[in-house]
């Protein structure tokens, strides 16, 4: 390992471009420019799952509340971090809802319909999110 570190040493202020990355060196320690990729992480695609389209959603969405189905293993500073990234806003507050699961029969065989989790989304007085687009 003596040789490899001698051979991977940089001298104080030299300049080195790897990968579309400039990498400044001070005493031997690289500080490395963080890419645009890394701003948003494709995990907030994970987190929001899709809008959750319904009539009393689409009431919310007139006072700068909207409704996200979101992963089972979010939290509320996550998904605040994931819809500020994907869609720009600013958000005030987030509230979590489980959706329990429900028992249901089909053609008299017992199952269950499938719970959920969904995060309302309070976003600040000029930010706003179009989700349904209008047609005309």
């Amino acid at each position: 390992m003596g040789i490899l570190n001698k051979m991977t040493k940089k001298e104080k202020g030299e300049v080195d471009v790897k990968k579309d990355k400039v990498v400044k060196t001070k005493k031997n320690v690289s500080k490395v420019k963080k890419s645009t990729l890394e701003k948003m992480p494709s995990h907030y695609y994970d987190i929001i799952v899709r809008p959750h389209v319904s009539e009393k959603a689409f009431n919310l969405s007139e006072n700068n509340q909207h409704i996200f189905v979101v992963s089972a293993k979010a939290n509320k500073s996550e998904i605040k971090k994931a819809i500020k990234s994907l869609y720009g806003v600013s958000v005030l507050s987030v509230n979590i809802i489980n959706v329990p699961t429900k028992p249901k029969r089909v053609k008299g065989r017992a199952g269950t319909r499938s719970g959920y989790r969904k995060a309302i989304v309070r976003l600040a007085k000029g930010s706003k999110i179009d989700l349904v687009k209008e047609t005309k």
